[in-house]
């Protein structure tokens, strides 16, 4: 078996060099460029040692992940650089990637363990340093044997895909409102607890983020990693818009504020189930479930798997906001250091003195676990 990953390797690295060193009369007009999103529970060591290739045998399967996303990486860097038509340029980056990945799938059979790295290859148009006209290439999903302490999303079963009952409620606001959560089949329905900034709605074990110092420190890339934009709403942190696409998102700060401050909100139960019907100022309605969070456990493995709690008592939900430190005038969530970002979420309770919601907009980690209500433009 190594002898030949050695001869699929020499053969990959053959191909690299081949496609740079092919017959260059055809100009390379420059329209597209290439890059990688990665989201990965596991430590990735994407070093630039130039022997790299030897470890691509190791029996460490973490080890072999971050070799194959290494390479992949340096295909899309030497197709940066690389002349000729823009097809076949764009073929032999996607034939190398594709050749790395069955690699990696041949010496780490699907059924050993569960997923634990995304990776997207992504095409696009730069204008004056903007991108624009992203489109997803191919998608490709990695994992590694489950080892004893590690844990796996339970909302990892949820289909994130558009329900058949999905619909765009217009409640008078400035955006249409889903009539269901992320990862719901029928509006009551709970849905899935997603972190904040992550497209897949899979990732869970808070891997890069430490407890110091009674406040969080920050070294990982996923969640939107150390300078995430101030709103990824519609972009490719977005889980609603990366899995529904057709121009559903995360609603916003100012839109989920709308929604709390513009609407009536009342407490409907069904034996012992509850939930808000929140009606808009245009009288039509759409439910909102308690569905609960998922918090941290500092002392478990992973970390942010405790829960669900307040199922039934409370709901909270993302936005597509983040909420810069140090503390704004808005009440703060669980304490962070060292330029933490963290995001803003809505909160609601049922209010001990009548039917009607107690809520707030709290500010939390965004490897925190919480229900998405997407919205979409009018």
């Amino acid at each position: 078996m190594k002898n030949r990953n050695s001869l699929i390797w020499l053969i990959v690295i053959l191909m690299m060099i081949g496609t740079s060193c092919k017959d260059n009369e055809d100009v390379y007009n420059g329209e597209y460029t290439y890059y990688l999103t990665i989201q990965s529970e596991v430590m990735l060591h994407l070093t630039d040692d130039d022997d790299a290739a030897s470890g691509m045998n190791n029996e460490d399967t973490a080890d072999r992940l971050s070799r194959t996303i290494y390479f992949m990486k340096q295909a899309v860097s030497k197709n940066e650089t690389m002349q000729g038509d823009e097809r076949e340029r764009e073929a032999a980056l996607l034939t190398t990637c594709d050749s790395l990945y069955r690699n990696y799938a041949e010496t780490n059979p699907e059924n050993k363990g569960h997923v634990v790295c995304y990776v997207k290859l992504i095409r696009c148009k730069r204008n004056n340093g903007t991108v624009t006209d992203a489109v997803t290439m191919k998608y490709y999903q990695f994992w590694k044997e489950i080892n004893e302490g590690e844990g796996n999303n339970p909302s990892s079963n949820d289909a994130l895909a558009k329900p058949d009952s999905l619909k765009a409620v217009d409640l008078g606001l400035s955006v249409l409102w889903a009539n269901c959560n992320m990862g719901a089949k029928l509006p009551r329905d709970y849905g899935a607890h997603i972190a904040w900034g992550d497209p897949t709605g899979r990732l869970w074990s808070g891997q890069g983020i430490n407890w110091k110092n009674d406040a969080y420190t920050w070294n990982t890339t996923n969640y939107g990693g150390n300078n995430p934009p101030d709103d990824i709403g519609g972009s490719d942190l977005d889980v609603v818009a990366f899995n529904w696409s057709d121009g559903w998102r995360m609603p916003s700060y100012s839109e989920a504020k709308e929604l709390c401050e513009q609407c009536e909100w009342k407490l409907q139960t069904y034996g012992d189930i509850k939930w808000f019907e929140v009606i808009g100022p245009n009288g039509n309605s759409i439910i909102m479930p308690l569905a609960g969070v998922y918090g941290d456990d500092l002392s478990a493995v992973p970390r942010f798997h405790r829960g669900p709690l307040g199922t039934n008592e409370m709901g909270s939900y993302w936005t597509s906001t983040s909420c810069p430190t140090p503390s704004t005038v808005e009440e703060r969530g669980y304490g962070v250091n060292e330029g933490v970002i963290t995001a803003w979420s809505f909160r609601f309770f049922p209010n001990s003195e009548n039917d009607s919601a107690r809520q707030y907009f709290i500010d939390y980690l965004r490897a925190y676990h919480m229900s998405i209500r997407p919205v979409h433009n009018k």
